[in-house]
């Protein structure tokens, strides 16, 4: 697997792979020149006027057709909007420099945009980026940014419209940012040029300047160094056979379900096309990184909502909020000590309240499309009695169908299993954890490649919860990334598991394989 595996709310589709191009994240420092924050008066207010007049020019210059030049041109309208310079004038005639002017006069627009909230308050943002972007002209630092001359992927703390529309023209093929979200105006611009984007990603810190990284836009995973079969994967899945698109087999053609991994409501379109039978993991993170506090149980109904009215008829497996140390949340109480210390299911149980807001917000969304068939799972569960607590809080709230992921081999003992299982209604094995964990890796070494979930000692452990699953007539699932592996996902089929779910991008080529083999189905999917 990659060195790590980041994950941000993607925009729109597609798969880039190359080289990290970093953008430092520069603090501003005064001209050598005349400060802005010296200018005051009449010089202040003109040359403040030719900055904005300039910075709206530019703009329009970029606008081309789409929801882009719609974007920019609304941009531009707002700098040149007459109130904006008003304010700007009465905080000069107050005393205040250029530079304080243009902040205060932006930061007062930006406030009544952010009391409005959801839509009027991503805009705020852009107007903080348009004040930034007056001032460095004001201090004469308004040239170019100097990209590399060869395809990269641009690595940014955050992404402003002004800086999305400039990558037009330059060799970048994709973009990862630390802030953001998929409904911004950068996402728009860079999703309408077909550049694939993660937003929002909690970790891209780390990610050093020339490093290879693969971003996947359907499901909003970021590779970091990823290994030679991964980087074989992707690339098929960014450049599919003729063949595979002409057919990608349906769900009759098939021995089990192939499902998607999604991480958002915005990829269900790419998870239609890719011809995915339902989704075999939501990811809801994204719903709580980047959070001050936790979402509210109306936030969180209206994305589960969007996500269960996709996908009518159709099989839709959530999983909780899963958290460890990688993804800090200043809202939960941390659990420390042992193997798993921070992680999983145990948090949320030293979380209760956030839990069962989740729960309740699962709930009272599949009362309003009860025609799609929910199912809810927690991560990293490590007992029976964690297995228990969860079931009990699940099914109080009104779920029906409940389960947990398998990814230590603590919960995989033959014995263990056996007991959970009387409890659940369904297991998902997540590969990555589980192949790390029982070849004693730490999460933090070297990639590994996916042939080492096919090593004896993870399949035997695999192997022996699908037959005690089978056994006990609970369905069984693989949901890891070594479930869009072909050659990994034959072994898991002739074990017997029910489903294989991956991100959209592999899926036509997963199940143009998997159909190939011409096996027939011997189980109910």
């Amino acid at each position: 697997m990659a060195k790590h595996v980041l994950v941000g709310a993607g925009v729109g589709s597609g798969i880039a792979h190359g080289k990290a191009f970093v953008l430092p994240n520069l603090e501003h420092e005064p001209s050598e020149t005349l400060a802005a924050s010296d200018i005051t008066g009449e010089r202040a207010a003109k040359n403040i006027k030719d900055a904005i007049d300039a910075l709206a020019a530019d703009l329009e210059s970029k606008a081309a057709s789409g929801e882009t030049a719609e974007v920019l041109f609304a941009l531009a309208a707002i700098l040149r909007d007459p109130v904006l310079m008003e304010s700007i004038r009465t905080f000069l005639e107050e005393g205040s420099g250029a530079e304080r002017a243009v902040r205060g006069a932006f930061s007062g627009f930006g406030r009544q945009l952010e009391k409005l909230g959801g839509y009027f308050a991503e805009r705020a943002r852009d107007l903080a980026d348009l004040s930034t972007q007056v001032i460095d002209r004001l201090q004469g630092r308004a040239g170019k940014t100097d990209f590399p001359d060869e395809p990269f992927v641009l690595v940014t703390t955050e992404l402003s419209p002004i800086l999305a529309a400039g990558l037009k023209g330059t060799k970048a093929i994709g973009v990862i940012t630390e802030r953001g979200s998929a409904t911004s105006h950068s996402a728009i611009i860079t999703r309408g040029a077909n550049l694939p984007t993660v937003m929002g990603v909690i970790g891209s810190c780390e990610i050093e300047n020339g490093q290879q990284v693969i971003i996947d836009a359907t499901s909003g995973q970021v590779f970091v160094e990823p290994t030679a079969e991964e980087t074989k994967l992707f690339s098929e899945a960014a450049y599919p056979s003729t063949a595979i698109m002409e057919k990608i087999p349906t769900a009759e053609d098939l021995p089990v379900a192939i499902m998607a991994n999604l991480g958002s409501a915005f990829e269900v379109p790419t998870a239609h096309k890719s011809g995915a039978s339902g989704v075999g993991l939501y990811r809801t993170e994204l719903l709580y990184l980047g959070q001050s506090e936790a979402p509210s149980k109306a936030a969180q109904i209206f994305e589960y909502t969007k996500l269960l009215a996709a996908f009518p008829g159709e099989r839709v497996v959530v999983r909780v909020l899963d958290i460890d140390v990688d993804k800090p949340l200043p809202f939960l109480r941390t659990v420390r000590g042992g193997k798993y210390s921070n992680r999983g299911l145990r948090v949320l149980l030293a979380n209760e309240a956030v839990l069962r807001t989740q729960l309740e917000a699962l709930a009272q969304a599949h009362e309003y499309y009860p025609g799609t068939e929910l199912w809810v799972m927690a991560p990293m569960v490590v007992s029976v009695s964690e297995t228990k607590r969860f079931v009990k809080l699940a099914r109080s709230v009104g779920l029906k169908t409940v389960g947990i992921m398998v990814e230590v081999p603590e919960i995989a003992r033959p014995r263990v299993i056996k007991r959970v299982l009387k409890h659940v209604d369904f297991l998902s094995i997540g590969t990555n954890d589980l192949t790390q964990y029982v070849l004693g890796k730490s999460r933090y070494a070297s990639a590994l490649p996916l042939s080492e979930t096919r090593n004896v000692r993870v399949l035997s452990v695999i192997d022996e919860v699908v037959q005690a699953a089978r056994v006990a007539g609970k369905p069984v699932g693989v949901c890891g990334e070594a479930a869009s592996d072909p050659v990994s996902a034959k072994l898991f089929i002739a074990m017997g598991v029910d489903s294989l779910s991956a991100s959209p991008a592999l899926i036509p080529q997963l199940a143009s394989a998997v159909d190939a083999w011409g096996w027939v189905p011997t189980q109910p999917k």
